[in-house]
């Protein structure tokens, strides 16, 4: 007989998750290939769209055979494709160097736990395309001189093991130079709050509710303190900080997205976030360095909580699939 299993717990989460970021992509996509002027770019984006083609329709394929409902996500309803730009088109490649790396993530996470061939195939074929996608990304940001770099520092002389336990300090006093894989962290977590407050600048502006616009100046603020708290600890190191990211906005008001939109993007930039301040605990073996990732990560924990309630209220957030209320169904069985 043929083993035909049903879609595991697992495995719908994967879906489901894939389809609503790329839904919301495809229509930020579009909105950049519309007000695109570098022809450099052309057949990137329209690569970033065919990626995001790609998942939405293999998720909903596979959703239908299983009679599962297909997500929401967002739909040509969340994009206005009649008005001007809101961002540089340099910014429009950091966002798909972004969103490819985020994706080729993504898609490694989740083929941890999946068990169909058909699942993993998709995932599996998306890891491939989301990771060529960042490669061309990275390429054409090198043509242009604009790929922003790690710090450099002298090649070690030697490898040695530790002596003392004093590798450990930072809280008081001084404290060791910072190991390659903190510079990393701290590297990646600023470039994340730069594309944050980018996004956050242009949402701030062309929100249609006024609570939504005041929420995203919030992440600005927030973003632009954890930037300098990243500047700061580079500048004590004598570490040159990078200083090439564009965040050009325009000054339309226009709303090129929807209030929904806006506010999903910003709540899975904050999830982005709180996940890499937790990886860059986990690795920064300096104390200081511990005391600031979970002190920045309360705040944004904190900002995204109150976002997810803004969605609720405005009946924004799509609830994912959830295992069947048996509390619930004894209750109408009694009546």
């Amino acid at each position: 007989m043929e083993h035909n299993p049903k879609l595991t717990s697992s495995e719908v989460a994967a879906l489901w998750s894939a389809y609503m970021q790329n839904s919301m992509s495809y229509c930020i996509v579009q909105h950049f290939a519309k007000v695109n002027e570098d022809n450099s770019m052309t057949d990137i984006i329209q690569t970033a769209l065919t990626n995001c083609n790609f998942v939405i329709g293999e998720v909903k394929r596979i959703f239908e055979k299983e009679k599962h409902a297909v997500p929401i996500g967002f739909t040509q309803e969340d994009v206005n494709l009649k008005v001007g730009r809101i961002y540089s088109d340099l910014f429009t490649l950091r966002y798909i160097k972004h969103m490819a790396a985020a994706g080729t993530a993504a898609s490694a996470t989740f083929l941890a736990v999946l068990a169909r061939k058909d699942v993993r195939s998709v995932f599996s074929k998306t890891s491939e395309m989301f990771m060529k996608l960042f490669n061309e990304a990275c390429d054409i940001l090198l043509e242009k001189g604009v790929l922003v770099r790690s710090p450099i520092i002298p090649p070690m002389d030697k490898a040695e093991y530790l002596q003392s336990e004093s590798f450990l300090s930072g809280l008081i006093g001084q404290h060791r130079p910072l190991t390659v894989v903190e510079m990393a962290n701290i590297s990646i977590n600023c470039e994340t709050n730069s594309i944050g407050r980018t996004y956050l600048g242009g949402f701030s502006q062309t929100a249609n509710l006024p609570e939504v616009r005041k929420y995203m100046e919030r992440g600005m603020e927030i973003a632009a303190k954890h930037e300098t708290v990243f500047r700061d600890i580079f500048d004590k190191e004598g570490i040159p900080f990078p200083t090439t990211w564009d965040s050009t906005i325009s000054k339309s008001s226009d709303a090129a997205f929807s209030d929904k939109l806006m506010m999903f993007q910003v709540t899975s930039l904050t999830a982005i976030n709180i996940a890499a301040y937790g990886a860059s605990i986990s690795t920064s073996l300096r104390k200081d360095l511990g005391g600031h990732y979970t002190r920045l990560m309360a705040e944004i924990i904190d900002y995204a909580t109150d976002g997810i309630k803004l969605m609720i209220k405005n009946k924004w957030l799509e609830q994912p699939p959830q295992n069947t209320d048996r509390e619930a169904l004894r209750k109408r069985a009694t009546f």
